[in-house]
Parts: structure tokens; sequence; C-alpha cells
């Protein structure tokens, strides 16, 4: 757009530029009063035409307002128009022709809108910039409290999260090692009834010759209980004793012959008399009688 010194449609240089700056003004105010009527009670209800004065310039002015929001331009130009036709108060009369203003501005009648505001006084400016700047520190303030409702409900969340996951994992803890507790109490007591049963196999001279680790260890644990003297003469081996020799020390201990040995292992004398050769290298079988 160019200017001359006789101005745009018979105004001065200077007019212009105060018809800009009524332009930005206008704007402004026209957003800042839809804003405020976000906090206005909604009005549903068509006002009839026998409802006149003030109160029917409000609601016209409040479904102006309503009508905007909904993107309805020609439905909130008409309201607009009969709020500041019916307008008894300056507040009123200026909200709807900062929404008239606003209007136009969205709908490009740039005509529409240079005349429109023409008709603003200049008092109306100051309260203009008063009323953004309020607002604009009401937006902030709002801004940050929403900001820290949403920090301290997810800070909440986070510690209902932990305090949940602490009990969890408390409650785990408690119940694996109640669990781990009865496991063990039913294999101590299968254990020490397995060592029961092959000590009594081996000192009534029954078939032993099926006979593992397993049932070994399962008499080495019970023996301390039934006979710490002989546990102890078989800690003393130099070396880790095989469960065959285990029970042969047993059978040694409690006086069976090679001949009760060889049968109870199911296998001949002459390998009876091997497996003491060997055994005499890691423990003093003379030891075992001795006791």
């Amino acid at each position: 757009m160019i200017l001359t010194q006789e101005g745009f449609g018979g105004f001065s240089f200077s007019a212009y530029l105060c018809s800009q700056m009524k332009q930005f003004s206008v704007v402004i105010w026209s957003v800042l009063c839809l804003l405020t009527a976000c906090q206005k009670p909604d009005t549903t209800a068509t006002p009839t035409v026998t409802t006149v004065g003030n109160d029917s310039a409000a609601i016209y002015q409040s479904l102006a307002y309503q009508e905007t929001f909904n993107g309805s331009l020609s439905k909130a130009e008409s309201y607009a128009n009969r709020a500041f036709l019916l307008s008894q108060d300056s507040i009123i009369e200026c909200n709807a022709l900062s929404i008239l203003c606003y209007i136009y501005y969205r709908e490009g009648r740039q005509k529409d809108l240079e005349l429109l505001m023409q008709t603003i006084s200049p008092e109306m400016y100051v309260n203009v910039m008063d009323m953004q700047l309020q607002v604009e520190q009401d937006k902030a303030g709002r801004q940050q409290r929403l900001y820290g409702i949403v920090i301290v409900l997810l800070l909440l969340m986070l510690a209902a999260l932990g305090f949940w996951y602490y009990r969890r994992m408390k409650s785990l803890t408690r119940l694996y090692q109640q669990r781990i507790t009865t496991v063990r109490e039913k294999l101590e007591i299968s254990e020490t009834k397995t060592g029961v049963d092959v000590l009594y196999a081996i000192i009534n001279n029954q078939n032993i010759s099926q006979m593992g680790k397993q049932e070994e260890q399962a008499v080495q644990k019970i023996l301390p209980l039934v006979d710490a003297t002989l546990a102890d003469a078989l800690g003393k081996a130099s070396s880790t004793l095989t469960p065959k020799e285990t029970f042969f020390c047993i059978m040694e201990y409690y006086g069976k012959s090679d001949r009760q040995k060889a049968r109870s292992f199911c296998c001949s004398e002459q390998a009876i008399r091997s497996t003491k050769s060997r055994l005499n290298k890691k423990i003093d079988i003379a030891i075992l009688r001795s006791e």
C-alpha cells in the first residue's frame, strides 16, 4: 500500500497511523472480550422479542460470544448488532463493538472494520492495554497454577507407584521366604527319613548296591545326631570318600565281615578287598574298628 501526503481514503498520514493503531487495538480488544466471555455463564435460551433494556443486551452479547467461539460468525454478527442497539451500558456497547471488529477482521472486511474503528473513543485504547496486561497476567498465573497442579499430580503418582512397588516387593520377598522355609523343612524331613532308612539297611545287611550320592548325603546328615563318633571318624578322611567307600566305613565301624559287605554290595569278596585297599589310602580303617 502506497501512501501520499493526502493519506488514504481522504485521511491524513497521521490519521492513517491512528487508524492502524485502532485496528490493532480493536483486534486485541475483541480477543480479550472473547477470552473473558469464556468465563461468562452459558445462555442457551433465545431472548424473546418483548425483552428490552440492558438485560436483553447482555443476553445478546453472551449469545454473540458463544456463536463466535463456535465459528458461526454470521449469527455472532447478528447477536452483536442487537446487543449494541439495545445496550444502555457503555461496557456492553464496547464489548459488542469489539466482537464486531473481531468478526470483520476474521472475515477480511477491511472497509467495515475501518468504519467501525472510527466510532471508538481514544479513551478505549488505555482500557484495552490495561485489560490486555491484566488478562496476560491472569493467563500466565493460570498456566503456572496448571503446571504446578500437573507437577504435583505427577509427583503424587510417582510416590504412589513407588510405595506400591515397595509394598509389592516386600510382600513377594516375605512370600518367597515362607515358601523356601517350607521347602527346606520338607526336604529336611525327607532327607532325615532317607538317612535313617539307609543306615537301617546297612546295619541289617540289606541290599545297598543301588544306593548312591543322594543316600550318602542323607546318611552323613543324620550321623552327627545318631553317632557323633562315627561322623567324626569319617571327617578325618584325607580326601573325599565315594558313596560306596562311605557305606564301607559304616559297615566296618559296625563290625561287618567281608562276606556281609559283599552280600550287601552284591559283589565278590575280592572286590571288597580291593575297595578296602584303595580306602586305606584315604582313611585309616583301623580307627573305625577301635572306635
